[in-house]
């Protein structure tokens, strides 16, 4: 079994023996969200204004949720599960979207994901992808929206 838990929230990840391996492919089996704390859903992020490539909005999709995280007290290491909706998912945007979130998640176990192939998102035809996520934050945590 490999753990990884965030030392301000107490969110655990976890993969359990049994099950196979979920981090090549940028995922893990269980988020186990802690009763204290706050629940935090972030809203489906995209490239905004910045639009690009697939590998830029994902990215700007990955910072606005920190963005949103820390205006809710905390930040991306309190992320559990994510849901990634992708225009014309393929291996290669797969990859991308792996890569993604090794590094908004860095050395912990990465969140419980989602993948939802779709052939658009939204009003915006040149949105590639959507990320939402759902978090904990410190019971604690400073909600001054000026931290965001």
């Amino acid at each position: 079994m490999t753990d990884s838990r965030d030392p301000k929230t107490g969110l655990l990840i976890r993969n359990p023996e049994g099950l196979h391996d979920p981090e090549p492919l940028g995922y893990s089996h269980l988020a186990i969200f802690p009763t204290q704390g706050r629940l935090v859903s972030v809203a489906g992020q995209g490239g905004g204004p910045n639009k690009g490539d697939f590998a830029d909005q994902t990215q700007i999709a990955f910072e606005n949720i920190d963005k949103a995280m820390k205006a809710a007290g905390g930040d991306i290491g309190g992320v559990g599960k994510i849901t990634a909706y992708i225009v014309d998912h393929s291996e290669e945007k797969h990859a991308v979207l792996i890569d993604a979130v090794k590094s908004a998640f860095g050395d912990r176990l990465t969140p419980t994901c989602t993948i939802v192939p779709l052939t658009r998102l939204g009003t915006d035809r040149n949105m590639l992808v959507e990320i939402e996520a759902w978090g904990v934050v410190p019971d604690n945590a400073d909600l001054d929206s000026s931290n965001g």
